[in-house]
């Protein structure tokens, strides 16, 4: 499920310990067998853009931004000083340094960061603050007032990092906590937030927050973020914001060692008598809504049933035009993935050309998909590379009929068939703003509708195709907006301070939609109306302006839709209840409660923009370019591998990593061992653009079993040599360049030059001598050992489509086409290599699978190189590196299924 929300990383890992021991291994053909850190090829992370990186200085921040930035660098920048003021009044802490603001015009430019791994930035997360360096890392495409909190939510991350260092850390602070509080001093309820803690508090299904680690047993990420901040306003109800800082400070002695429990110190209270206290706190506060509807007052739940299907819950829904089907984006647990069902989408979406389907994230409650007039083809949005892509996928013969990259837009969302079936309109971003848009079909030309400064979203046709309904975020509220075609003209239809989601036809002229309004006529507590923001079904005629409610929801109500049947029609709608999302639906009969569009305002009403405490005025002299190597340090704390051969010789390697603020520019120091063999490496790394290269520098000492009687001796001395005998080295210094070129997320080349001295011998001095004059003898006086220097060239296809569970490789495959060439100059050893490495893993079942793996190697020249292999996960039941040679193949094939797949034990479900 996509959640666009601020999330918290843990830690900020250096990427370059795989780098580095790639690069490493690439000269030497012993790499991949003895130090397996990293198994497989790896996915790309693709720099589409190029960013010329600008700072701009403001009182306690280092603004970093590219030109496309600049139009917004002021408001940003007044946002960014007023929510420091704000939590460093609330925490009374002053910053010692100024916070690293990382700015991206949009999401998909934010997820091509070099700070911290891929998934820091993925599409289900809105922005993130990482604790090593102090950084913010934030798209700014978010409407002002939601931008705003956006970075006070990530500001608050970063006090948390100061006020609790995280390198000092002997206990981790509850995920509850750092997402809690920064959702707190963020301050802002979305209905869909507030409804799972209102939900948790009257369902009776809260948990102990003390003993709550991580995301808990829950399938919704976002209730961690809720109950966390539900937990702080209770500390400030019951001790005011000075209780909140002191749990604070004495959750940091707590953490770091030396401190009695934070709960004790700074509330007085056992941590058995916290959580009763909350727990009270939340059912008094909500119990206005105990007598609320639950969905099973509307009848059965008509989603997948998670008893018996592999699919979860119901998170979007469309109506075929007859009625009598409805489309359903649904969790699909056997694959991990959304899927869209009569499942369309079985398998994984690599399989259909594109990476996901697209999750909504802010607009959650926001249409998802629509059928085409016919009730032929259904529409969605996916994500291919940095684009969406529109698919047009026919629900019979599940072929995909149209595709059509949307490279002129950016996080296309809500398609919408027009009557015809040759239109669909749909909402996007341009330039950091939010329109509603519409693509030709046949031709693919994209026109923008809106072309206005608001978020607009979640548009569709009027059935006669003659006018769009759209919502609009105005004066911080969701509002609906009806926009003609030919005149352009935009006409605001519902007005008020609630919210309102997209809306549907019912006929020409009744809109049904979702709204958090209230009955106008009747009085209403300010502490109720607070915690009532609940989404409900309610109708719109658009003659008359008559609203009619008809649900009144504990949970709330949304995704509305029209089913029709005949002359007569019923809703069916999203709901939610014990932390879990059904379909249900409701005969529109007798209105809980009716009134007048002007109950709750007027046309011409001015829009109150947002506008941030502190105003700010850009000071020229403090913009300039960023430096290439502008401060340089230290990225993250050194990884630390340790492993054991199946020969029982200890592995290990560890990388440090120096990098730029941006993480575009790396240093890296990489050190390795296998028994007493060491390797070492220096690499610089530069990630800035979608070409990379690097230059490195190493030093390599590896082993193997030089048992080859024949070869490298008169094989009657064979019987007379153990493996340990005939333990021979081979060192490899030198330096090389790495040029790497991404085609896509999955499929890349990798160039590479160099010049590099090998040495190789057997550990015994007497073996070695001996050695070397049979060899000699054989060739002529050549050793067969190779022994001087190779300026080798080689270029690689990697393919890496693997899809990976906790346990492993799960589907897809992994594949290596390699060439290397190091030509005759001179006295330099000249050789020509190919190799060849590809796997494939079958899935057979949930867990199941059958993998299969083939590789080649054959080296021609003067001095051909050579492999050595054996053991471990290779070649499993024959001795660690038995086999070695210059022309080699070998397949396996293993079936591989779990023996358990889950055990309860005393610390959990493992």
């Amino acid at each position: 499920m996509r959640q666009r929300v601020p999330r918290l990383l843990p830690f900020a890992p250096s990427l370059l310990a795989f780098v580095a021991a790639a690069l490493v291994a690439g000269h030497a053909g012993v790499g991949a067998a003895q130090t397996p850190m990293v198994p497989y090829f790896g996915k790309n992370n693709i720099h589409y853009d190029h960013f010329q990186w600008y700072t701009y200085t403001t009182d306690h921040f280092e603004i970093y931004y590219y030109p496309e930035l600049e139009p917004h660098l002021e408001r940003v920048a007044g946002y960014a000083e007023s929510a420091y003021q704000q939590v460093s009044a609330d925490l009374k802490h002053d910053l010692s340094f100024k916070v690293p603001l990382i700015l991206f015009k949009t999401h998909s430019e934010l997820e091509q960061q070099n700070v911290a791994p891929p998934d820091a930035s993925s599409e289900g997360v809105g922005a993130f603050a990482e604790p090593t360096r102090d950084r913010m890392l934030l798209p700014i495409d978010d409407p002002p007032d939601r931008l705003y909190g956006l970075i006070t939510h990530e500001l608050t991350h970063i006090f948390e990092f100061d006020i609790i260092p995280q390198s000092l850390i002997r206990r981790s602070v509850p995920l509850w906590v750092n997402e809690g509080l920064s959702d707190y001093e963020r301050g802002q309820w979305s209905p869909i937030d507030l409804m799972s803690v209102r939900d948790a508090a009257v369902a009776d299904i809260v948990p102990k927050m003390t003993e709550l680690e991580g995301y808990g047993n829950t399938n919704n990420p976002r209730l961690i973020y809720n109950l966390g901040h539900a937990v702080f306003e209770f500390i400030e109800a019951k001790f005011g914001k000075e209780g909140i800082r002191q749990f604070l400070f004495s959750l940091r002695k707590s953490v770091i060692g030396g401190g009695e429990d934070a709960y004790e110190e700074a509330l007085r209270m056992k941590k058995e008598e916290f959580d009763q206290a909350f727990e009270r706190y939340l059912k008094d506060r909500f119990k206005p809504f105990r007598d609320k509807e639950r969905p099973a007052d509307y009848g059965r739940n008509l989603a997948p049933n998670q008893e018996k299907t592999s699919f979860a819950e119901a998170l979007s829904i469309a109506p075929s035009p007859s009625g009598d089907l409805i489309a359903a984006v649904t969790v699909n647990r056997k694959d991990r993935e959304l899927s869209v069902i009569r499942n369309l989408t079985s398998g994984f979406d690599k399989d259909r050309g594109f990476d996901h389907i697209v999750q909504m994230g802010e607009r959650f409650e926001m249409p998802w998909m629509s059928w085409s007039p016919a009730g032929d083809r259904l529409a969605y949005f996916v994500r291919t590379e940095k684009e969406r892509t529109l698919i047009v996928q026919n629900v019979l013969t599940k072929k995909i009929d149209v595709r059509i990259a949307m490279k002129a837009v950016d996080e296309p969302e809500s398609p919408t068939f027009s009557p015809d079936g040759k239109t669909i309109a749909f909402a996007a971003l341009k330039g950091a703003i939010g329109d509603i848009y519409t693509i030709d079909l046949a031709t693919g030309a994209i026109a923008n509708l809106t072309n206005d400064e608001f978020a607009d979203s979640g548009p569709t046709y009027s059935p006669d195709g003659s006018f769009i309904v759209y919502n609009a975020r105005i004066s911080q509220n969701q509002k609906l907006f009806r926009l003609d075609l030919d005149t352009k003209k935009k006409t605001q239809i519902t007005f008020g301070t609630q919210d309102e989601t997209a809306a549907q036809f019912v006929d020409d002229h009744t809109l049904v939609f979702s709204s958090t309004a209230v009955d106008p006529a009747v009085p209403i507590e300010p502490e109720v109306a607070k915690n009532g923001i609940i989404y409900n079904i309610w109708t719109l005629d658009m003659k008359t302006g008559e609203l009619r409610q008809y649900t009144d929801a504990l949970g709330g109500n949304w995704s509305p839709i029209v089913l029709s049947e005949g002359k007569s029609s019923r809703i069916a709608f999203i709901s939610y209840y014990k932390n879990e999302y059904g379909i249900f639906t409701l005969e529109r009969k007798e209105p809980l409660h009716t009134a007048a569009s002007s109950d709750f305002g007027e046309p011409g009403q001015p829009n109150i923009d947002f506008l941030a405490p502190l105003q700010h005025t850009l000071v020229a002299s403090n913009k300039r370019k960023k430096g290439t190597f502008e401060k340089m340090f230290l990225e993250g704390r050194p990884p630390v591998n340790v492993g054991v051969t199946s020969n029982g010789d200890v592995f290990g390697g560890t990388a440090i990593s120096f990098g730029d603020v941006l993480g575009d520019q790396q240093f890296n120091l990489f050190a390795s061992s296998i028994a007493q063999y060491r390797s070492l490496a220096l690499s610089y790394v530069n990630l800035s653009r979608r070409l990379q290269f690097a230059l490195q520098g190493f030093s390599e000492t590896q082993f193997f079993y030089g048992q080859l009687g024949g070869l490298f001796y008169d094989p009657a001395f064979a019987p007379l040599l153990s493996r340990s005998d005939a333990i021979a080295t081979r060192t490899v210094r030198g330096g090389t360049a790495y040029g790497i070129y991404p085609f896509d997320r999955y499929r890349r080349i990798e160039l590479t030059g160099g010049v590099v001295q090998l040495d190789e011998q057997y550990n015994d001095p007497s073996l070695q001598a001996y050695s070397l004059a049979y060899q000699q003898s054989l060739t002529g006086g050549q050793s067969i050992f190779r022994n001087g220097t190779m300026v080798p060239l080689g270029a690689a296809f990697v393919q890496e489509t693997t899809v990976f569970r906790e346990f492993g490789p799960l589907a897809g495959s992994t594949m290596r086409l390699a060439y290397d060439v190091a030509p005759k100059i001179g006295s330099l050893l000249s050789r020509q290599t190919f190799d060849a490495d590809a796997r494939h893993y079958l899935r057979i079942g949930s867990t199941g699978l059958l993998a299969t793996r083939i590789r080649g190697f054959k080296s021609v020249g003067d001095f051909p190189d050579f492999i050595y292999f054996g053991g471990n996960s290779e070649l499993r039941g024959y001795d660690y590196l038995q086999f070695l040679g210059s022309n080699v193949a070998f397949a396996n094939a293993e079936l591989r299924f779990p023996l358990i797949e889950a055990a309860l034990t005393p610390i959990g479900v493992i």
